[in-house]
């Protein structure tokens, strides 16, 4: 299988970089990988477009939101930055994420690329997040099918790395979906 990247709109890709380079340099950045870096030694790497689902939906249904690009210190994922869309369609960016997704999200990019040696036709390199059940994954978007490679920390069940045939993935998030509450149900807070 030949991997498709799509490539970011310079937009994206520049305002990831000021909002990087912004906090990097105000050292508002506190994480033990991240601490040691002097904002020009960081580098953005491995853009993906990220598309949201709701966990019953199909992959029809998921909508793009967003560009994620991997932080890189000496070869090292230590970062995830994010540019959305404003109101008026400029990308800016939205957020440096450090916590446990970007070591996942690096492993999940290498599986998916192993995979893709093993397959035939090609396939775009996308990321799906089902946020009510905390799951991000590397989406093979293939002319034959779609595979679906979860990063870790994913939902009990579900094995970070490995591929699922998209179909079978997105039977088991529906299962974490806890079941929506009537209007008249008290429970709901209302």
């Amino acid at each position: 299988m030949a991997l498709q990247s799509p490539q970011p709109p310079e937009q994206s890709r520049e305002a990831a970089e000021a909002g990087l380079q912004l906090l990097a340099g105000l050292g508002r950045v506190r994480t033990a990988t991240l601490l040691p870096a002097a904002p020009e030694d960081l580098r953005l790497a491995d853009p993906v477009p990220m598309y949201t689902l709701a966990p019953t939906g199909s992959l029809a249904d998921a909508q793009p939101v967003s560009w994620r690009y991997l932080v890189r210190h000496g070869g090292e994922p230590v970062a995830l930055a994010e540019t959305v869309r404003d109101a008026a369609g400029e990308h800016v960016f939205s957020q440096l994420n450090y916590g446990p997704f970007v070591a996942g999200t690096a492993a999940a990019l290498d599986s998916a690329r192993a995979v893709a040696g093993e397959r035939a036709g090609d396939a775009e390199v996308r990321l799906l997040h089902v946020p009510a059940v905390h799951l991000i994954a590397v989406w093979l978007h293939g002319d034959l099918a779609d595979t679906l490679v979860p990063a870790a920390p994913a939902p009990s069940g579900i094995e970070p790395g490995r591929p699922y045939p998209a179909p079978q993935l997105l039977s088991l998030v529906a299962e974490f979906t806890p079941p929506l509450l009537s209007p008249d149900d008290d429970r709901g807070g209302g």
